[in-house]
């Protein structure tokens, strides 16, 4: 129960029964009563507050997402019956909370992003006896139908009745203060982060039950000395990173057939003996383990992936078996080696991956230096300097960036053995000016200096002197000519029904595009920084453009978009700062978060009947913003007052220097950035407006005169920027604030 005498306050807004802001008006601890009648706690709605204890009504049905997220002070929340669901991270960071008691009445909590994550302040966790879904024991939160320990404390026993078969993800993350936990028998799994920075923690035993140890399950447990892994079957990446003080013999048992990139990183360990069932070292799997002496690599051993033993400097003696077949960059880079005996047949050992080791010049006389780093039958990463290249027989595959920033790199033939090529594989190559595909490849064909895969008739792959064919392809791919900066005037033939994400981006010489009619889609980030580009003007046929489809297209001037047009993406105009005309058509129903964000020019804003979806963030920052019209018969929003209304929310997207707000209660929300660094200089806001939120009138500057209603909650830091203003007329309680603006505002209370 809460301290006797103890007074509680409330600074929040609430709406709908929604608390949906809560911010205490002086500065320290205050100790929160949260009416009654509030059935929900907005996402962040308290977060980072400085409340020391909180009392919830019985009519609470849910605290969201992060409410109380980093309320260090917190150390005291009292649940009453009612209560059903906690959000994700509810209560993340209240590390002074120390007890929790859960009601019967809670059935829902995020097992994922569950609410007490590092909250190492805690000493105790129950739970009512009634409730159907969560019970405590041993002061630990679980899950009855599953046996998942969902929340742990630093004075967790973890019940061994059989009843316990997995620790959940973040169970015990950041108990800095956990010293020793028993895993019974029954334990199958421990996910991902379940014991992340348990500093205390000295040593694990691991019961025969346990398989799989998930990503970073014991990553910085400074003090962890001892591990058992002789029944583990996978160990997943970053598993004991940072273990500083494990220093001792690792056997990885032959039963394991994964250990994850990172799993020993920076750990303490002196020697590791792998077993047969791992085929990879992964990358950084054993970096800077500082330690390390010996490592025994299994037969069987096929690859040792980059900085796999980077920086181990004590590392004298590296058994590499014969079956390896790739050793990637520094992967022994910095160590002791006293010698080595490499794989009799690699197909690759990077020119880097024995650099700063004792006998690096001695083993490097005995590394090949092939020009293609290959995996497989697949090229990885081709190291050569040559200008023209011929794709050996026998390559199946290209991978993603195998040719990325070779400059000097003019004409490629691709062999006939290649079936796979991926879009961005010849990345950067500012001088391909020819690709020709070898005539018996029956995969590919090249025509005018593309390549075209035949049965899916896309464009794969261009290049800066590619010339898109007119027949024979209805898509461009995914990252086809990304980053051939010179191209300069692209025709898009008519049969091309969508471009492909990236497919464009960042060919910075395009000054014009020429779009077909019965192009349907372009794809996210199809033209994103092509900051010549000059129009974007498109033909019947289109419905979707994609998100930063034309991000940073800052050269854009002129923008057609086309009847029939249904959706366009997040930022997919940001940043086209020479804009000035939106003219969306008949048909748009939905515009994404942020889509012209940054349009900094844009005078006029003109929407159709049919727009229903759009995060008002779509036109935020409209400096210059003059006129703002919404066809008649749209349910949704409005332009009364030369002003963009959502109507059903009663809140005030945008608007400009010349608005009227509506009166008679239509709106009763000023949003976000909606005047942003806007040259208005008066403005009265009605009767019926609640709230004006943070940057709303963000830089005004030149606004002179202001009138504001009984209705506001309060305008604190709503008009820090209305550095001139001259006059206010608003409630006497509203006096304080602007006086202490500036002591010059003639204000006159309403009141």
């Amino acid at each position: 129960m809460a301290t006797k005498n103890t007074e509680y306050d409330f600074y929040g807004i609430i709406e709908n029964n929604v608390v949906l802001k809560h911010r205490t008006p002086v500065k320290g601890s205050c100790n929160i009563a949260v009416p009654d009648g509030v059935i929900k706690i907005h996402n962040c709605a308290f977060e980072s507050e400085g409340c020391v204890s909180v009392i919830f009504p019985s009519t609470l049905k849910l605290v969201g997402k992060e409410a109380f997220n980093h309320c260090y002070s917190l150390k005291e929340v009292i649940f009453q019956e009612g209560l059903e669901e906690l959000g994700p991270w509810a209560f993340n960071h209240c590390c002074s909370l120390e007890k929790v008691h859960l009601p019967a009445s809670l059935v829902k909590l995020d097992k994922k992003y569950q609410p007490f994550n590092n909250c190492y302040g805690l000493k105790e966790i129950t739970v009512d006896e009634n409730n159907p879904v969560f019970r405590s024991e041993g002061n630990c939160l679980i899950e009855r139908a599953t046996g998942t320990v969902i929340s742990g404390c630093r004075n967790s026993v973890i019940p061994d009745d059989g009843s316990i078969t997995a620790i959940n993800e973040g169970a015990f993350c950041r108990q800095y203060y956990l010293k020793e936990i028993n895993i019974p028998e029954s334990v199958k799994s421990i996910g991902r982060y379940a014991f992340l920075n348990c500093r205390s923690l000295k040593e694990i035993v691991l019961p025969e039950s346990v398989k799989k140890l998930d990503v970073s399950a014991f990553e910085g447990c400074e003090k962890l000395e001892k591990i058992n892994l002789e029944n583990v079957e996978r160990i997943e990446k970053n598993a004991f990173q940072n273990c500083k003080s494990l220093q001792c013999d690792v056997v990885i048992s032959d039963r394991t057939v994964k250990v994850g990139s990172g799993a020993f990183e920076m750990s303490g360990i002196t020697s590791v003996t792998i077993g047969n069932g791992i085929t990879a070292i992964e990358s950084a799997t054993f970096r800077c383990c500082r330690n390390l002496k010996k490592a025994v690599m299994p037969n069987g051993l096929v690859k040792i992936e980059k900085y796999a033993f980077i920086s181990c400097e004590k590392l004298q003696e590296a058994v590499i078996p014969p079956s390896v077949k790739y050793i990637g960059d520094s992967a022994f880079w910095g160590c002791a080696l006293k010698d080595v005996i490499l794989p009799p047949d690699p197909d690759f050992i990077s020119r880097d991956a024995f650099v700063g080791c004792t006998l690096a010049e001695k083993i490097q006389r005995k590394i090949s230096n092939p020009d293609f780093e290959m995996d497989g039958t697949a090229i990885r990463k081709y190291r050569g300097k040559a200008v023209n290249v011929v794709i050996p027989d026998g390559v199946t595959a290209i991978k993603a960036k195998a040719f990325k920033g070779k400059k000097k790199l003019e004409s490629v033939v691709i062999s006939s053995s290649v079936t796979a090529i991926a879009g961005s594989a010849f990345e950067g190559c500012e001088n391909l000016c020819s690709i020709t595909v070898d005539e018996g490849n029956k995969k590919y064909r090249s025509v005018n200096d593309c390549i075209v895969d035949v049965k899916n008739k896309t464009l794969v792959l261009g290049c800066n002197s590619s010339v898109i064919p007119e027949s024979g392809i209805d898509k461009i791919g995914n990252g086809a000519f990304y980053k051939c900066g010179k191209l300069e005037n692209v025709v898009i033939p008519r049969g091309v029904k969508k471009i492909g994400n990236k497919a464009f981006d960042s060919c910075t010489g395009i000054k014009s595009v020429t779009f077909p009619y019965g192009l349907e889609t372009v794809g996210d980030s199809a033209f994103n920084e092509c900051s010549n580009l000059e129009a974007v003007v498109f033909d019947d046929g289109l419905k979707e453009i994609g998100a930063y489809a034309f991000y940073n297209c800052g050269n854009v001037t002129e923008l057609k978009m086309p009847q029939g047009l249904k959706t366009i993406g997040s930022c997919a105009f940001e940043g086209c700062k020479k804009l000035e005309v939106l003219n969306f058509p008949e048909g748009v129903e939905e515009i994404g978060y942020l889509s012209f964000y940054k349009c900094d020019n844009v005078k006029v804003i003109s929407l159709p009947s049919t727009a229903k979806s759009f995060f008002n963030a779509g036109f935020r920052f409209k400096p210059k913003l003059e006129k703002i019209t919404v066809a008649e018969g749209n349910e949704v929003f409005s332009s009364q007052g030369n002003c963009l209304l959502n109507l059903t929310k009663r809140e005030l997207w945008a608007g400009c220097p010349t608005t009227v707000i509506p009166a008679g209660g239509t709106v009763m929300r000023i949003y976000a950035e909606a005047f942003a660094e806007s040259e208005l200089e008066s403005i009265v806001i009605p009767e019926g407006v609640e709230i004006i939120m943070s940057e709303a009138f963000k830089g005004c500057k030149k606004l002179k005169h202001l009138t504001l209603p009984q209705s506001l909650y309060s305008p604190d830091g709503c008009f820090d920027d209305s550095v001139n203003l001259e006059t206010v007329c608003a409630p006497e309680r509203m006096r304080k604030y602007f006086t202490k603006l500036n002591p010059k505002i003639k204000f006159t209370a309403t009141d």
